[in-house]
Order: structure tokens, then sequence, then C-alpha cells
């Protein structure tokens, strides 16, 4: 579930004080109303009120006292308060989004990763009703591939074969990514359409290989 970015409302107090000082509601000098008077307009407590102030304050928007109160300082400062807090709501955004497109590309991964398990699972049933099935090929020692990667290799360009696995060493690698590099003896698993076999067959340089 996308998480959502919500900006404490002292903040959001802060920044309607700040655009009231830059769209000239509150004037260069003039005063604030009171804390109590700012709590009842906006219906916040007089805490949140502080510490809407205290943010203002620290960037010289404001100025407080005990005797005068909270004065206006700066239409500047509060330009650049507005800017800061807009900027860092949208980092957050954006940390936020790009941990949900992170969190879902984990579940369609595994989603990828347990489709692949069920064809190789059930790709020797399947062979024997003329439904997609997985093939396999040894990678031979003279092989143009050994050493290259899948991208570099640009197998799937050459072939037109989709590459599930690789067994190695009687260990399955499923879904290798493009960076996956290729050895002598390793087994491809692939699967494609009519004729994808000879065609990998060929790329790889296999001899006499069923």
């Amino acid at each position: 579930m996308k998480k959502k970015v919500s900006m404490p409302r002292y903040i959001k107090i802060a920044l309607d004080i700040a655009y009231s000082i830059i769209n000239g509601d509150l004037k260069i000098g003039t005063k604030v109303s009171g804390r109590s008077t700012l709590a009842s307009k906006y219906n916040v407590s007089p805490e949140t009120i502080r510490r809407a102030i205290a943010l203002l304050r620290d960037m010289n928007v404001v100025e407080v006292s005990e005797k005068s109160g909270i004065n206006i300082l700066s239409v500047e400062q509060a330009h650049s308060f507005v800017n800061y807090f807009n900027v860092k709501n949208d980092v957050l955004r954006l940390k936020h989004d790009t941990e949900k497109l992170l969190n879902d590309k984990k579940d369609l991964e595994n989603q990828i990763l347990d489709n692949i398990n069920s064809i190789i699972e059930y790709s020797s049933q399947f062979k024997n009703i003329g439904l997609i099935y997985t093939m396999e090929l040894t990678i031979p020692k003279s092989s143009k591939i050994v050493h290259e990667t899948i991208s570099s290799s640009a197998f799937w360009q050459n072939t037109g074969a989709t590459i599930l696995g690789i067994k190695r060493d009687k260990q399955l690698i499923i879904s290798p990514g493009p960076h996956f590099t290729f050895l002598e003896e390793d087994i491809i698993l692939f699967v494609g359409q009519d004729g994808v076999f000879d065609k990998v067959k060929d790329f790889i340089g296999v001899q006499n290989q069923n």
C-alpha cells in the first residue's frame, strides 16, 4: 500500500502564515495575532501554534518577544521558508513513491520467478501434449558466448529465445539477469517459438546435441 505523505499541522499553519506575508496580507513590521487567537483561528492547541511560530522565527520570518509579541520581519525569508518546505515535502513524496515502486518491482520479480519455476516443473508434462515446454542446450567450450553476458551476447536478439534459467554445477539459477556471464558447460533452459531450438543451437555453436 502506498504511504501517504502527511505534513504535520503546525508546518501547514506556519506555511499559511508565510503565504499571508508573501501575498501582502501581513505586512512587514505588523504584528501577528496572539497565540490564543491563532489557536482559535486554526482550531488547534496553543502548543501547535507555538511550534508553528518557532519555525518561522528560526528562519527569521518573524520575531517573537514577550513584550511586543509576534512581528513580521521579512518577505524574502517567507519565500525561503515556503520553498524549503515545499522541496522537503516533494523529496519525501519521491522517497515514498520510490519505496512503493521498489516493493512493486520485488512483487513482480517474485511472480515471474514463480511462473518460471512452474514452467520448469511442468515442462516434461507439457512436452508430450503439444504445449509450451522448456528446451535445454549445453554451452560447448568453443562457444563464442563463453565469458559473455546475456546482454553483451545479445542472446534474445540473435535467437528469439527467452532464458528461464541456467544449470551450473548441479545448481539451478532462475531468471538470470542481463549481466549474468555464460560459462562453458552451462546448461541453458529456454523457451521460444517454433525453430528457436535450432537458432540457439547454431548461435552457441553446438555441433551434435539433441
